[in-house]
């Protein structure tokens, strides 16, 4: 059901933001080591968004009444427990999912778990939203609101993670590529020591100061004359 927003709707989201940027900042900065590519920093801006529309969110339910609501009670108490689980997403479990994915944005295994949470989060909003609608409740317009602009979230950062995925695609086949044209290393050469060379026992040695003289030859007789 499309609603008519007024100016004073679309400026006040504005004038809080700063306010909940200072509430919503992470509690771990980004690790400066790690090279911040044109997709850590899509990433990075689009954690930041759904942190914003997160906290944006966790207002917006302190003020939704549910037993206010014109349904029947069935309804209102299946209504009234989903606010409540997502008051407890928005105020712990998903701002601990987005420190922790903005503490290194060239990571993607910590954002998609944000994205995790965002999508089962939108799910149950889109479900409470409806329901106001159906309700007639005066909560109905802010929820619409606030789905909306979790929807946006949501699909900036699904784009953002596409992106994130591409690049780290590329530099595995790089990576894969230069392996296979890499020569492979030599043969490394096995060195067995045995220890220091022994002397065999057939080795004669010679003593320090003796000489050996020559065999000597005896004469020959001298010839005998014929008489």
């Amino acid at each position: 059901m499309p609603f008519r927003l007024t100016l004073a709707t679309l400026i006040a989201p504005l004038l809080l933001t700063s306010q909940l940027l200072a509430q919503a900042a992470p509690q771990q900065p980004v690790n400066p080591a790690q090279p911040r590519t044109q997709a850590s920093v899509a990433l990075g801006n689009a954690l930041q968004q759904v942190s914003i529309a997160s906290a944006h969110l966790r207002r917006t339910l302190t003020s939704v009444n549910v037993p206010k609501w014109k349904a029947p009670g069935d309804i209102r108490q299946t209504t009234a427990s989903d606010v409540d689980s997502m008051q407890r997403d928005v105020s712990d479990t998903l701002p601990s999912l987005i420190n922790t994915a903005l503490a290194d944005p060239a990571k993607i295994s910590p954002a998609f778990s944000v994205y995790r949470n965002v999508d089962a989060l939108y799910d149950v909003l889109l479900r409470v939203s409806e329901t106001a609608q159906l309700a007639g409740s005066n909560d109905a317009r802010m929820l619409e609101e606030q789905r909306a602009a979790l929807e946006d979230a949501r699909t900036q950062l699904g784009a953002a993670l596409v992106q994130s995925t591409q690049v780290q695609d590329a530099e595995v086949v790089h990576l894969r590529a230069a392996a296979v044209e890499a020569p492979p290393p030599p043969p490394a050469k096995t060195v067995v020591d045995d220890g220091p060379a022994t002397k065999s026992k057939s080795t004669t040695t010679k003593k320090k100061g003796t000489t050996h003289k020559p065999a000597t030859t005896p004469p020959a007789p001298a010839p005998t004359t014929p008489q």
